[in-house]
């Protein structure tokens, strides 16, 4: 379980009525709508994962985020958002903190974890029965860069139905985690086995969703060609 800390209204309530699939892997430890009593909760139970609401965090927000950090040391912090100047928003960026704009839902707090949830499932496989069936050879290159990806993110689709977003949203998370776990520091020998698997699992689950998203924008007459690309 990926435990959280939330300092804030109402995403506990949204996470109630979305239901058990949709919370999987997420187990709520803190839940506090004023930093004093969460700042004791959090001290007491350490939670992986800080969520919390900019405006409750008084007139200084940065100094009071960097004191939760430095008190439980989260595997990343999610600062949510409703209004507020471009440059505190991007004062509060960082390595392992994340700024989201409200509202939040349970699907876009899952989408932001998806890399620790991924890691969690392959850490608990790993400790029950090795590593499960990956192919040996690298993945292949990636088929869509960032850029088209967050150009698909936003594209209307020409029916009821947000597949397109939904699925360049799981390609764009996949491709960060592939990212993140060539990069990670190696303790030892098994650390490095650990995010090699991960990497290249990752990897070629995110090729075959690359090719799910070609075949949806084909069905959707998306022209991918016509989107904007990372500039060389």
């Amino acid at each position: 379980m990926i435990t959280l800390g939330i300092l804030h209204a109402t995403l506990p309530a949204y996470m109630q009525q979305a239901g058990e699939d949709e919370n999987r892997h997420l187990q709520v430890v803190v839940n506090a709508t004023d930093f004093a009593s969460f700042e004791q909760q959090i001290v007491q139970r350490r939670p992986q994962v800080l969520a919390v609401d900019l405006s409750l965090l008084g007139s200084d927000p940065g100094t009071l985020l960097q004191r939760f950090e430095k008190l439980v040391q989260p595997e990343l912090t999610l600062v949510v958002y409703a209004f507020a100047k471009w440059d505190l928003i991007e004062s509060l960026r960082g390595p392992q903190r994340q700024v989201l704009r409200a509202p939040i839902s349970v699907r876009t707090l899952r989408a932001n974890l998806i890399n620790l949830i991924v890691r969690e499932i392959t850490q608990r496989r790993q400790q029950v029965g090795g590593f499960p069936d990956v192919p040996a050879m690298q993945p292949p290159a990636r088929r869509f860069d960032d850029v088209q990806l967050v150009g698909l993110q936003e594209i209307p689709s020409k029916v009821d139905c947000e597949c397109p977003n939904q699925v360049a949203d799981l390609v764009l998370a996949l491709a960060a985690f592939e990212s993140y776990s060539r990069q990670c520091e190696n303790r030892n020998a098994a650390d490095a086995r650990i995010h090699a698997f991960l990497a290249r699992a990752t990897g070629h689950a995110r090729a075959l969703m690359e090719t799910a998203l070609g075949e949806l924008c084909a069905f959707e007459k998306i022209d991918v060609q016509s989107l904007p690309r990372r500039s060389a």
